[in-house]
């Protein structure tokens, strides 16, 4: 049985707008899945919240128990970051994103700021982030690089789906040609715009009904007012927000979709039709230019009156174009998903299986899942130790930080450690170096006296990596892709140099599955996977040939044989199957655990697919959790006299 699902929205479900309609959808297609979902609505003002609206949404997240799966409407959370960043901790909270709250029409740009930097900060606290189209999912990218706020949450694409309906029959010879414009009556969709453009057509053997409440009022009268000003009350109907039926019965009768919006996240109305095989006359605004399929339909840019007269003329005036937008119509219709489907895509994308491929993208969602495990797990008495080792040292600490990654041990040790401080990252992955100086570019600006710098280098030979001036040297996860010549390396030039080491992290090899009570469960099929996987840990991962858990036993034989004085401490990972937050990773781990297992022994790759699915599901159902042997260390040079 699936866990239930809470999903927030901004006042009553049931309104006819294509975000409301996608959410309901949704939630319709997920219950029909067998999931449960509860659906909240919010009152208040939304999206430019007011007390009420604040008030709510606090009350709701309050109420939730810990771990729960929460949807928010990107409509009900984009002003309110505060709460989102507080109930991100203890809630398991996906963002569905329409399209970005400041990329409505009509804003001012302090006002469009305002918007967007409030939104990517909540954004950038939740789970997950679901949009509805590939162009938002790039739109949200172009924020985040634009306002300096890194989305570290996946972001997935879930497109709507469509209903499975007639397909609409061609104009007959001579009958008026019907338009349906379905859209509510603000600025950005642009009614406006259509007015002025029909108003410029030579021939009168045409109907235009537009469908949609009127949610800005003083737009709602301008339209009328073009209308009335244009004589087009008799071929101008605007008819307000209506019910499905009405809606299907509108569509049924038209012969062409107009939608002349300045901007949309993904356009629903525009597959609405499309399914019907009715052509679409529309723009290129936000992410129409990529709804709307070549050959299907009509496109011009956004605001351009001149050139909508001329498509809805051109429309208008030539049967053959007609004929074939309309046969793109229909072509388009036989390749447009259900909305069944998109639930299923929405239901994978709340529970992605993480996959371990080769690759930066790996290396980042990676290293995401796992950073608040390394946190919550690792040693804060080690580092509090470094930081006084360093006080009597010097008075300007230099660290460098091997297999640096994305930065998170520098974020964790800053703490603790006494300013200034001197960071350089060093990593072999560029990408993974350009996600460090992003995130660490700010605490840089917050904290005087913090100084980072990164190189990008391979670690395999440490003659050619700058660790000369470093006072300590430090790294993460990193001691079980090492070899033995690597660890004797690092400790004779650590000796030689009076330099301290502070390794977080290192994996010893043991790991296993408890039971409801934490304790450790005993099973055949593990124990013979974990020797699979443990034989695996000793390939070459580029570091010469890995010593996998043995690694951290290695190093304190290392450095006390080159009198370093060494404190251990046991870190161990303690994933409870009570957590649910701690579920992804430990689904992360089992792929990982069963693909070297697959790589060290391909012929049993049958029984391990099977071993997977079996712990998969018992992880998944919250039968087992999971332990992860680590230990971390601290070495000081012996003072000499």
């Amino acid at each position: 049985m699936s866990e239930p699902l809470t999903f927030i929205i901004a006042g009553a479900l049931d309104q006819r707008t294509g975000g409301y309609i996608y959410d309901a959808r949704i939630v319709e297609a997920l219950r029909q899945e067998g999931r449960t979902v509860d659906v909240i609505s919010l009152s208040g003002r939304f999206p430019n919240a007011d007390q009420e609206a604040a008030e709510q949404l606090a009350t709701a997240l309050n109420n939730l128990p810990e771990a729960t799966d929460v949807v928010i409407d990107g409509l009900a959370m984009g002003m309110l970051p505060d709460i989102i960043v507080q109930q991100a901790k203890r809630l398991m909270m996906t963002a569905l994103v329409h399209h970005p709250l400041g990329d409505e029409q009509g804003l001012s740009e302090s006002e469009q700021q305002q918007f967007h930097q409030s939104e990517m900060t909540a954004l950038a606290a939740v789970s997950q982030i679901i949009v509805t189209s590939r162009f938002t999912e790039r739109r949200l990218k172009v924020l985040a690089n634009h306002y300096a706020m890194p989305i570290a949450a996946t972001i997935s694409v879930v497109e709507p789906g469509v209903d499975v309906v007639p397909m609409n029959a061609a104009p007959i010879p001579g009958e008026p040609l019907r338009f349906v414009c379905v859209a509510t009556l603000v600025p950005r969709k642009g009614q406006d715009v259509l007015v002025q453009a029909l108003a410029g057509l030579n021939q009168k053997n045409w109907q235009c009904d537009c469908y949609g409440g009127a949610r800005d009022a003083a737009f709602a009268e301008r339209v009328e007012q073009l209308i009335e000003a244009h004589g087009l009350a008799s071929c101008v109907q605007l008819h307000g927000e209506c019910d499905a039926a009405t809606l299907t019965q509108a569509y049924k009768s038209a012969h062409a979709l107009v939608l002349p919006s300045w901007y949309e996240g993904y356009g629903m109305v525009v597959t609405e039709a499309l399914a019907r095989g009715l052509p679409v006359i529309t723009t290129t605004g936000g992410a129409l230019d990529e709804t709307l399929p070549e050959g299907a339909g009509l496109k011009v840019t956004p605001g351009d009156v001149k050139a909508l007269t001329q498509a809805l003329s051109r429309f208008c005036d030539d049967p053959e174009l007609r004929a074939s937008l309309k046969a793109g119509a229909e072509a388009v219709r036989e390749t447009l998903s259900d909305w069944q489907h998109a639930g299923a895509a929405f239901a994978k994308a709340l529970n992605p299986a993480p996959s371990f491929h080769n690759g930066s993208q790996f290396e980042a969602d990676w290293l995401t899942l796992r950073e608040e495990a390394d946190v919550t797990f690792r040693s804060q008495q080690l580092p509090q130790k470094a930081a006084i080792w360093l006080n009597e040292r010097t008075q300007t600490p230099r660290l460098v930080d091997l297999g640096a990654g994305r930065g998170s041990n520098m974020r964790f040790l800053m703490p603790f450690l006494p300013p200034p401080q001197h960071w350089t990252l060093i990593d072999h992955d560029a990408e993974l170096l350009n996600d460090a100086r992003d995130s660490i570019g700010k605490l840089e600006n917050a904290q005087a006296g913090i100084r980072v710098e990164t190189l990008c280098t391979s670690l395999d030979s440490l003659v050619h990596v700058p660790l000369q001036d470093a006072d300590l040297i430090t790294a993460s996860a990193l001691l079980d892709l090492v070899s033995q010549d690597w660890i004797e390396t690092l400790v004779t030039h650590c000796q030689a140099r009076d330099q301290a080491l502070l390794m977080a992290l290192s994996v010893t090899g043991e790991w296993g599955f408890t039971d409801a009570d934490d304790e450790p469960l005993s099973d055949d099929d593990d124990h013979w996977l974990q020797a699979l996987f443990m034989a695996h840990q000793h390939r070459d991962k580029g570091l010469g040939d890995a010593l996998g858990g043995q690694a951290h036993e290695t190093l304190v034989n290392a450095l006390e044989q080159a009198n370093y004085q060494v404190e251990q401490v046991a870190t161990p990972w303690l994933l409870s199957s009570a957590n649910r937050l701690h579920r992804p990773l430990m689904t992360a781990l089992i792929n990982g655990w069963a693909e070297a297992a697959t790589e060290q022994a391909p012929e049993a790759a049958t029984r391990i697919g099977e071993w997977r699915e079996r712990r998969t599901h018992s992880v998944a159902s919250g039968e087992v959790g999971i332990w992860v042997g680590h230990c971390d260390l601290l070495a000081t040079p012996e003072k000499r006299a």
